[in-house]
């Protein structure tokens, strides 16, 4: 099942971006085993992003009730691997996955790719944090007609290193995206490439595969 949000992308991406990258590697993910994806969640908690015209969000309660509304849905022997393409639904997917460790896994995608994301960008620590380097090179890659990177200015880039994965120890936990972009970018776009994100892409799908393989064999 797809995880993701509906929140500002910057001029160049569209609102649903986290949802539609989740729903790809789902898609692609339940090739191999047979499963099926179901329609997931296409708004998350968004916080952050608030005060952007393009941000819907939840709050964490209601977002539980949605996803826990989904899993009653389903038949006692029931498997469900939730793809989150959107770092602000990280915890409250953490405390479900406690709940029901033994039919479901989480699979969160910033932090599945931390280590690749090292090995390709080309841009420096705070240029891949919401809309830059990593997500417009997905999009790029997996919906190229969605992307509008002729709409992007210079004065659109954001470097936020304490809020980039590849950052050091004592990230930002809290913040607002307003404090640090007009655009809503946090990151540069302008090191984006199809290329990259075929190979994030890559990386991801078969990373997500070994886990679930791994789960399925544990449970």
């Amino acid at each position: 099942m797809p995880i993701g949000s509906f929140e500002q992308h910057g001029p160049h991406l569209p609102p649903d971006t986290d949802y539609l990258i989740a729903e790809k590697i789902a898609k692609n993910t339940a090739s191999r085993f047979n499963g099926k994806v179901v329609e997931g969640i296409k708004i998350g908690i968004s916080v952050e992003h608030e005060g952007f015209k393009n941000t819907k969000s939840l709050s964490p309660i209601e977002f539980r009730i949605r996803i826990e509304s989904i899993i009653s849905s389903f038949p006692k022997d029931f498997k469900l691997f939730l793809i989150n393409a959107h770092g602000g639904n990280n915890d409250a997917l953490v405390s479900i996955q406690k709940q029901y460790e033994e039919k479901i896994l989480v699979l969160n995608t910033f932090k599945l790719i931390k280590d690749a994301l090292k090995e390709i960008r080309t841009s420096k620590i705070g240029g891949i944090c919401h809309a830059g380097e990593f997500e417009t090179s997905l999009m790029l890659y997996l919906y190229p007609k969605l992307v509008e990177m002729n709409k992007l200015k210079k004065t659109d880039i954001a470097y936020i290193p304490n809020i980039d994965p590849n950052y050091g120890e004592g990230k930002l936990q809290i913040w607002k995206t307003k404090k640090f972009s007009k655009s809503g970018i946090l990151g540069d776009p302008f090191h984006a490439t199809s290329k990259k994100g075929e190979l994030w892409f890559n990386f991801l799908t078969e990373k997500i595969k070994s886990l679930i393989e791994n789960f399925m064999l544990k449970n």
